[in-house]
């Protein structure tokens, strides 16, 4: 085997094992996650045919030994390659690069797209427009910003994930509450957050694939909520934009400067870049991640443009020659949208099985009689919808009508 990677469990079960071996015809050695409906006997039993050695881990990014493993793996030789498909992975993959030798990007160049501090300096100061921001490590210094700039203020960790710990504070009773519950005080070493003036206006993200320097494909939507909503028990959205509209091709012209020019992202990877859209039309960098959107992105872009550019890539990584596809303007078959929702805190002792919906060309729901709690992360939703329309317009109608009918029809339980 000449390949390791390093996958989440649940980006793993979002393709089929068939779908897994043609990508990277059985030569990959699999380090991946467990939970307690897929134990590693039941992913080695489904996925073994995809991976000739499978690895499973429980509480996958947060465990070490995932890292120590792969480590040991590449001590003993033959492998070529590590591919990380997830945010957990990204400085993993870098620093076992550098330890053994590997082609890839470097732990230097791959903490800019973890590191939201040095990401927004980079793109400063290469002249990519970005909300005011600054490093805050006590109340002091975050008061200070919030009299600069004024409310609101959005502080996050400078390398968190999932929207985790990520506030947006509107006043000054907003931000005393916050810090009346230790957000620094409570922390044993100096902490590292990051503060940003709030950007108004229309969340974009775009998200595709570079291999051997070139981009693969590259394709650009349009948020519906928000991530601190869907955090917070809401729902969280988006739509493709018409791939041939000026919007998409100033969002994707945006990031490849970005990717290309100003961020030491390497010659291959996958991404996902969040812009924000002014209301004076003007595009400022939200963040960039060198990794698969969450969500169900990849499912998005397979029903709006026709292939599976998670695989894609997958395949390219592996060391195989790359599909040599159209731009994504001339690939575009119909305007597609997905949306999840995140739990509420309690039994869910009813879940719809069915949609009545026949846009709608994919439906997921979590088992009912569990108890479930409020994320952490975004990555915990409840249920997951797809749906296909003629503009994008129309594909949030319909999105919004599958959020009224799943909390129409779904029930929940304090007991």
């Amino acid at each position: 085997m000449e390949n390791i990677i390093m996958s989440p469990l649940k980006l793993l079960l979002r393709n089929t094992p068939q779908e897994w071996a043609d990508a990277t015809r059985n030569t990959a050695h699999l380090l991946t996650g467990t939970d307690r409906d897929h134990p590693p006997e039941w992913i080695k039993e489904h996925y073994g045919a995809a991976f000739p050695e499978i690895e499973c881990f429980a509480n996958y990014a947060m465990n070490d030994l995932v890292g120590k493993r792969a480590d040991q793996l590449l001590a003993n030789g033959g492998f070529k390659r590590v591919i990380p498909m997830a945010e957990a992975d990204v400085l993993r993959a870098a620093w076992l690069r550098e330890r053994h030798g590997l082609a890839g990007i470097r732990p230097e160049d791959a903490v800019h797209l973890r590191d939201k501090f040095l990401m927004k300096q980079c793109a400063s100061a290469a002249g990519v427009p970005v909300a005011e921001f600054r490093k805050v490590r006590n109340a002091f210094e975050l008061l200070d910003f919030a009299d600069t700039v004024g409310f609101p203020v959005v502080l996050k960790p400078i390398a968190g994930k999932g929207s985790a710990d990520t506030y947006i504070l509107d006043s000054e009773a907003e931000l005393d509450a916050l810090l009346s519950e230790g957000i620094f005080a409570g922390i044993e070493r100096e902490p590292d957050m990051l503060a940003e003036s709030f950007v108004h206006g229309t969340q974009l993200r775009v998200d595709g694939y570079y291999s051997q320097g070139v981009c693969r494909y590259m394709s650009a939507a349009r948020y519906i909520g928000s991530h601190i909503d869907f955090l917070h028990g809401g729902f969280m959205g988006s739509t493709m934009l018409d791939a041939r509209g000026d919007l998409a091709r100033e969002a994707v012209g945006f990031t490849r400067n970005l990717l290309e020019n100003v961020l030491p992202f390497g010659p291959e990877g996958l991404f996902h870049v969040e812009l924000w859209q002014r209301p004076d039309g003007r595009l400022v960098l939200g963040e960039a991640a060198q990794r698969l959107g969450g969500g169900s992105i990849f499912e998005e872009n397979r029903a709006g443009f026709g292939v599976d550019f998670k695989m894609a890539a997958v395949r390219a990584f592996c060391g195989f020659e790359p599909y040599d596809w159209p731009l994504t303007e001339t690939m575009q078959e119909r305007i597609s949208g997905q949306t999840t929702i995140s739990p509420r805190p309690g039994v869910l002792t009813k879940v719809p099985e069915s949609v009545p919906f026949d846009w709608v060309i994919d439906y997921s729901c979590a088992p009912a009689g569990r108890r479930y709690q409020a994320m952490r992360h975004t990555n915990g939703e409840i249920a997951t919808f797809l749906v296909t329309g003629e503009s994008s317009e129309q594909v949030e109608e319909r999105l919004r009508s599958c959020v009224d009918w799943f909390y129409a029809n779904a029930e929940w339980s304090d007991a």
